[in-house]
């Protein structure tokens, strides 16, 4: 018994650092995207001029009701260790359902850098909900490690 135990501590303690690869991967593509949707909105504000791209574009809540493109669900995944997991679900832009497109608070004709900035942002979204997930993994994975720990020091 006590050898399937550290059988399974050793399984556990590789996926653990398979998790952790992939964590590190995950945030460093993340710093990556943000570097970059960052550059491309300074890059905007630069050729568009300051009051283009600004907070006074923004609504405010005189502004008409509008929902997110965006929501972050939590569905329960059995092949997840964790047994959860994090989605990201987006919507399509409707105006009627009001789903409205964010660029075009700035303007109908949005300079191709702050669209680029924006896909920027998407992506690192997603890997984001991505980074989320791994975490709960590696939690998961040190509870069960803990777990295994206890029970091997029964025997």
């Amino acid at each position: 018994m006590k050898g399937k135990i550290e059988e399974l501590l050793d399984a556990l303690y590789l996926e653990l650092l398979h998790l952790i690869e992939q964590q590190t991967e995950c945030r460093v593509n993340i710093e990556r995207l943000t570097k970059a949707g960052l550059l491309l909105l300074a890059k905007t504000r630069y050729v568009s001029g300051m009051q283009t791209v600004s907070v006074a574009q923004l609504p405010t809540e005189n502004s008409e009701d509008f929902k997110a493109l965006c929501r972050v669900v939590e569905r329960s995944d059995e092949e997840a260790v964790s047994g959860h997991k994090i989605q990201l679900i987006r919507s399509a832009v409707e105006k009627s359902e009001g789903y409205y497109e964010p660029l075009h608070f700035f303007n109908i004709l949005v300079p191709s850098s702050l669209r680029n900035a924006a896909e920027q942002y998407k992506k690192s979204i997603a890997l984001l909900v991505e980074s989320a997930n791994i975490q709960r993994e590696m939690l998961a994975v040190m509870e069960n490690i803990k777990n295994l720990k206890i029970l091997k020091k029964q025997f």
